[in-house]
């Protein structure tokens, strides 16, 4: 590492010490007095410092030195008869060197004029006349520069004390200072991307309505303490595709932050709708494209919703989070971005507040823009929030039409599946790609088709669940939808012929697809009506009875409504559909919720067990399951969002094995096989390079074994998810059987999780000995000898993890992936 020297400047002054800094000297002018070898060293400091310099010679020809002849060619310095000085010439540099071998120059002028200037001056050999010394320093990189000054009185001590400092610096220490230098320059990068979003933001208000943004912010400065400040949701898991516990609000903000650039919120900022998505905006998150997000709090007011011309106008994606009672006054502006068709989403909520502070599920602000001509599509829990405002944005993509999502009211947060920020990039894409140009009834229909391939969630406009028979059926959407859903069985079970049917698009009105969906039996409809607003939720009513008095003519169907607004529970809704069917009444909400609690000891019981057993662990995705939750899941699947497959959200396919044969030696030790497979009546495709996953299963009569063993009801039914997976219900032999590689090689970790649940001591400290460089050798010599999840479990007695715990504990069987060489084209 070669020590150089450079334009490193100190002060100095009467005292003995002085204060070190430095000289940026880049693209400015400095002056040097002499000729020599002195002259020729300052030049070099000036001019590695990004100076220009003038030598003034006493010289009758001065020539600038051999030795900086690359600095002449480059127009970086001249050389000048000292002669020539005029005392006003100082003033055009901003440093003044004299150096040694300056006969025939006037030091003390130089000075002088120096100091009228306020140009600061270095007389070599004389630190009574100058303003600063110069110091040895070396240049590393990164910007590692260090100096040392002994205030001029022994400059060759300087030297010898940079050269030991320099020889014990960290050896990393310049490439550490180089990557800190990348990370600021990456920042200032962030930093001006980020204001030419908030730019951008504020020219598309501004073309909207002139001085609209200022008058914005200073309506919407709250008081201190006036905000709703609660943490937002770690946008982190959400845009990993992972599960994550959200409400709807927070499932709706995420969908519109990762498929906007502009998000506006008309709610006020002590309601906590929008506030993750403004939280997400100030931390400066991009959204699924790579790009900023800008979020501005507006105005509800008449004539809200007119910022939203100048966004859609400059071309940016454009969504708004708006509460119920802004909608009203956003409908006339909605009505003619239908007209324009503009891609505009709007994640509506419907609820209301009471006198009490409660907020309601109220849907009569949200109804009002029935009559505006935009889309309208309705969601109900936390995962069907995130959905729908997912295929909202895709459609307003693909039909260049606006959306209106009504988004329930927040009923309390519950473990979602989110889509990842590549996934819903590109399901957006291949929808606006596939479906652009169709009508916007059909590119809804073909959206939802899309996701449902996709994502492995099933939704449509209309949705039917109850009796085949039934002969009155209850409608609804929202929130009260789904609680009507859960209060099926119970009325099932009083063989009461009765049917829900869920709407998820009110706009377009599709009667022919609601008659569809009504069972033929139908000889009654009856809406819920969840409005404070009644004659806004008549209007409903009115359009259902005409779908089914020119769908069904000869069926006489009875369309009327039922009140359920102000209803916050399931059992509330079950109560008023138990007064429409003539049912007698069971007794109050609360008396059922508590006649519901004591009904169900024997599953709280299990509950409570397993929850006592892995406090530590914190299992809310595992649950013991009976056969009763299994035959509701079954018997009503649109509700449960249940599917009865090998192998839930991936695509499988039941084929034929053609062809089966050995193809080594039996004496070979490797068992190699030819195995057809015969497609014909599937919907299987492949290309060439596609592979073909197998899943291994363990041996079933091991399994049985571990079960007598470990004590363990080989019968019993349990629901989990595994790192974010969909909820899978199997019973204990299949989970050790097809889901968990009980028979695979453990990881340290598993040693420690164990370690944790044993109440031995001594097996305890086992455990974690073996994970240490202490138990390595050991540790080695069990993985040797393909010591399995199964043989830690039983050697180690007192460790007996719950197996709702071991579900997350042991790793999954993982497929086993073959590439696919035979060709489509052969066998079509």
């Amino acid at each position: 590492m070669a020590s150089t020297t450079a334009a490193t400047l100190a002060s100095t002054a009467e005292q003995p010490s002085s204060l070190i800094v430095g000289l940026r000297l880049s693209n400015k002018k400095a002056a040097v007095f002499g000729q020599g070898s002195s002259a020729l060293t300052r030049a070099t400091f000036a001019l590695d410092a990004g100076a220009s310099v003038v030598l003034y010679s006493s010289e009758s020809t001065p020539a600038v030195p051999k030795a900086l002849g690359k600095w002449a060619e480059a127009g970086r310095i001249t050389a000048v008869a000292a002669s020539k000085y005029q005392s006003n010439d100082i003033s055009a540099f901003s440093v003044v060197f004299v150096a040694d071998g300056s006969a025939g120059i006037n030091v003390a002028e130089i000075v002088q004029a120096a100091h009228t200037a306020g140009v600061p001056v270095n007389v070599a050999g004389n630190v009574a006349l100058s303003d600063f010394t110069l110091m040895p320093t070396y240049h590393g990189q990164g910007g590692l520069q260090v100096a040392v000054t002994t205030n001029g009185v022994a400059p060759r001590v300087a030297q010898r004390l940079l050269k030991e400092i320099v020889g014990k610096l960290p050896s990393d220490l310049e490439s550490q200072l180089s990557d800190v230098a990348r990370l600021n320059a990456a920042a200032a990068a962030v930093e001006r991307e980020r204001q030419t979003a908030v730019a951008k933001l504020e020219s598309a208000v501004d073309s909207a309505s002139p001085g609209l943004s200022t008058a914005v912010t200073a309506a919407h400065t709250p008081a201190p303490g006036s905000v709703i400040e609660e943490e937002p949701a770690d946008l982190g898991a959400l845009r990993s595709g992972a599960a994550a516990v959200v409400d709807v609000q927070a499932a709706a903000a995420y969908a519109a932050h990762a498929l906007s650039d502009l998000c506006f919120v008309y709610a006020a900022p002590e309601q906590a709708l929008g506030a993750a998505a403004l939280a997400w905006s100030r931390r400066a998150e991009k959204n699924a494209f790579g790009e900023w997000v800008s979020a501005l709090r507006m105005q509800t007011r008449a004539g809200a919703g007119h910022a939203l011309w100048g966004a859609l106008a400059s071309g940016a994606r454009v969504a708004a989070i708006a509460s119920a009672e802004s909608l009203p006054h956003m409908a006339p502006v909605l009505t003619e971005l239908v007209d324009r068709r503009q891609p505009l989403v709007v994640h509506a909520s419907a609820e209301s507040m009471d006198a009490s502070g409660e907020n309601h599920t109220d849907q009569a602000d949200a109804l009002a823009a029935l009559q505006t001509g935009a889309v309208l599509l309705a969601s109900a829990s936390p995962q069907e929030a995130h959905d729908v405002a997912v295929i909202a944005h895709a459609v307003a993509a693909a039909a260049a039409v606006p959306v209106v999502h009504i988004v329930s009211a927040a009923t309390g947060s519950e473990q979602i599946r989110t889509a990842s920020h590549k996934q819903l990039a590109d399901f957006v894409a291949s929808v606006a790609k596939t479906h652009s140009g169709q009508a916007v009834a059909e590119t809804i229909d073909a959206a939802f088709t899309q996701f449902r391939g996709v994502f492995g969630r099933t939704y449509s406009r209309f949705e039917y669940s109850g009796s085949a028979d039934a002969e009155t059926v209850f409608v609804a959407l929202g929130q009260p939808a789904a609680d009507a859903v859960e209060s099926l069985p119970a009325l099932l079970r009083e063989k009461a012929s009765v049917g829900v049917l869920s709407v998820r698009g009110l706009r377009p009105w599709g009667p022919e697809q609601l008659v569809a969906a009504l069972p033929t039996s139908a000889r009654r409809v009856v809406l819920l009506r969840c409005a404070r607003d009644a004659a806004t939720a008549d209007a409903l009513v009115a359009e259902i009875a005409l779908a089914t008095l020119v769908g069904r003519p000869a069926a006489g169907i009875c369309v009327s409504s039922a009140d359920v607004f102000g209803i916050a529970s399931a059992s509330g809704i079950a109560e008023t559909m138990r007064g429409a069917l003539g049912l007698e009444s069971t007794g109050s909400t609360e008396e059922l919720a508590e006649e519901q609690s004591s009904e169900e000891p024997a599953d709280a019981a299990a509950t409570a067990a397993a929850s006592d057993s892995d406090a530590a662990s914190a299992e809310p995705t595992a649950t013991v399951s009976t056969a009763l939750d299994i035959a509701k899941k079954l018997a009503f699947p649109e509700a449960f969002g249940a599917e009865l497959a090998a192998r839930p959200g991936e695509r499988t396919f039941a084929v034929r094995v053609s062809t089966k044969y050995r193809m080594t030696p039996e004496t070979y030790d490797r068992n190699i096989f030819h195995i057809e497979f015969d497609t014909r009546g599937t919907d299987l495709t492949y290309e060439i390079g596609d592979a073909l996953g197998v899943y291994g299963c363990n041996d079933s009569a091991q399994v049985a074994e571990f079960c007598q063993q470990y004590g363990l009801d080989p019968e019993q039914l349990v629901t989990a998810a595994r790192d974010g997976e969909q909820h899978h219900t199997r019973t204990v032999r299949a989970w050790l059987t097809h889901a968990l590689d009980l028979f695979g090689r453990p990881s340290k970790g598993f040693y420690t999780a164990l370690a944790d649940c044993a109440t031995d001591q001594a097996e305890a400290e086992k455990l974690r000995w073996l994970t240490t460089s202490e138990g390595a050798v050991e540790f080695r010599d069990r993985v040797a000898d393909t010591v399995t999840y199964a043989d830690l479990l039983l050697e180690f007695g007192s460790a007996r993890p719950s197996f709702l715990r071991l579900v997350d504990l042991i790793a999954p069987i993982k497929p086993r992936h073959y590439s696919i060489a035979s060709s489509a084209k052969m066998h079509p």
